[in-house]
């Protein structure tokens, strides 16, 4: 067989890379080992919203006597609701393997490996294929990084994906690992009922994000009956009948954790694959992610990555952004290859979304800021809606205006940030975004109080 381009890997960054290439003209084969979709949509982005979004409603629903409405007899099918994600994730998937085959993909299920910078082995049930092609796009995702200490076990010991398809909501659960999985998915099963502890090496939760952001998450855990352990690491485990025995080591002195199961979300590694590129002269990180340039390509010039195999920060868009990326240069394309700032979305309760530079980090490139901060306390659509926790922060470089940053905490946060992510990409100033027109009544109108408030001329909060 023979091929212009085989891209290995259908995750987000190797489908709509696989589509691009056949809309280029490019004879293209797809390699895909697991299903279609990757682990965004398999068992990562896409299941865990479902989840979440099951486990938000459910929550209010219980909470909704201040608006006058009340329920009797509430309660939850874990299992329908695992139903009903499948069927959500099927016909995700489906619309993918449409839109390869509408584009002219050949799609191939196999586990794939390079012979040769041109040359790709595919093993596939009862039978081997060799495709001979001009280059490859190796994007086969990242590993679970795990805990040596804490190996997975799928019954106690849990990754995220096996949380995800649970059909009984266990009655306790011990997190480990603070971030965004770890709190994601802590949150949406401490709303169903399950006692949730939270345990993070670092100084605090959703390392590397401002600490204002974080504190108003950290206190909203509470809200959830969520206890966390900040500084604190798992030090011993023992299982136990029905249940895990955690020691857990906090500033020195140590408690014991019971919890029927536990969530180890510790970020990822690289795939064990990426091992057979070095030996054909592809060069890696010290961690093993594959180095790129900003067309995606790797040292070998047939060779090109995108997606987590290049390394944090591990995001689905990001992904896709790579393969485009690389489409558009393995098809000879001369286009801008310049990235865009990667926006950031954290389905925590409340959402977090950050686009460009905070405070701290333009502190650190020597960046003297001005910032601009408005509540969603102040915000008419808030007030209405009952979702008042919150804020939109502005960041502006304070000789030139433009725009640096905007991190927003709140309602609808993952939602707004698209507009950030633009005012950032076309290097616009807080007075242009001062002066877009807001619809009201909307969140999206804090975007533009914010901005306002960079040179005190916020409306609706007084500027101090």
């Amino acid at each position: 067989m023979e091929a212009d381009v085989v891209v290995i890997g259908g995750g987000p960054a190797g489908y709509v890379a696989a589509i691009r290439l056949s809309q280029l003209h490019k004879k293209t084969v797809l390699v895909e080992k697991d299903n279609l979709g990757g682990e965004c949509l398999n068992y990562g982005c896409i299941p865990s919203k479902a989840l979440i979004a099951v486990a938000d409603l459910y929550w209010k629903a219980g909470k909704l006597e201040k608006f006058g409405i009340k329920f009797q007899g509430l309660s939850m099918e874990l299992k329908q609701t695992q139903e009903w994600k499948r069927k959500v994730v099927t016909k995700l998937r489906d619309g993918i393997a449409y839109l390869l085959k509408g584009n002219g993909v050949q799609a191939v299920k196999g586990f794939a490996e390079l012979k040769s910078p041109k040359e790709v082995v595919v093993r596939m049930e009862g039978s081997d294929a060799t495709i001979k092609t001009e280059s490859v796009l190796w994007a086969v995702g990242a590993d679970d990084a795990g805990l040596p200490t804490m190996p997975y076990d799928g019954k106690r010991i849990l990754r995220p994906k096996d949380l995800l398809d649970l059909e009984t909501v266990p009655k306790s659960m011990l997190v480990v690992g603070g971030g965004a999985i770890g709190l994601e998915l802590g949150t949406a099963f401490a709303k169903l009922g399950t006692k949730v502890s939270v345990v993070e090496i670092m100084d605090q939760l959703l390392p590397g994000i401002s600490k204002d952001v974080v504190t108003l998450v950290h206190r909203n855990l509470k809200r959830f009956g969520i206890e966390a352990y900040t500084n604190s690491y798992v030090s011993a485990y023992r299982h136990g009948e029905g249940h895990v025995s955690a020691d857990v080591v906090r500033n020195g002195e140590t408690l014991t954790i019971d919890a029927e199961c536990v969530l180890v979300a510790v970020g990822k590694k690289a795939p064990y694959q990426n091992g057979k590129l070095a030996e054909l002269g592809v060069e890696l990180d010290k961690k093993g992610f594959v180095l790129v340039d900003s067309s995606m390509k790797t040292s070998v010039d047939s060779v090109f990555a995108a997606g987590d195999v290049t390394g944090p920060p591990f995001l689905a868009h990001r992904a896709s952004k790579q393969g485009l990326i690389a489409a558009e240069t393995m098809a000879g394309r001369k286009t801008s290859l310049k990235f865009p700032p990667v926006p950031l979305a954290l389905f925590t309760d409340p959402e977090v979304a950050i686009a460009g530079m905070s405070e701290e980090e333009a502190r650190v490139s020597g960046i003297d800021t001005s910032v601009g901060k408005f509540p969603f306390t102040a915000l008419g659509r808030a007030s209405a809606s009952g979702d008042t926790e919150g804020f939109v922060k502005v960041v502006a470089d304070k000789s030139s205006g433009k725009v640096l940053g905007v991190q927003i905490v709140g309602h609808g946060a993952t939602d707004l940030i698209g507009e950030a992510a633009l005012a950032i990409s076309m290097g616009i100033t807080v007075e242009d975004l001062d002066n877009v027109i807001h619809p009201h009544p909307t969140f999206s109108e804090a975007i533009g109080e914010a901005a306002s408030a960079v040179n005190k001329k916020a409306i609706h909060i007084l500027n101090v």
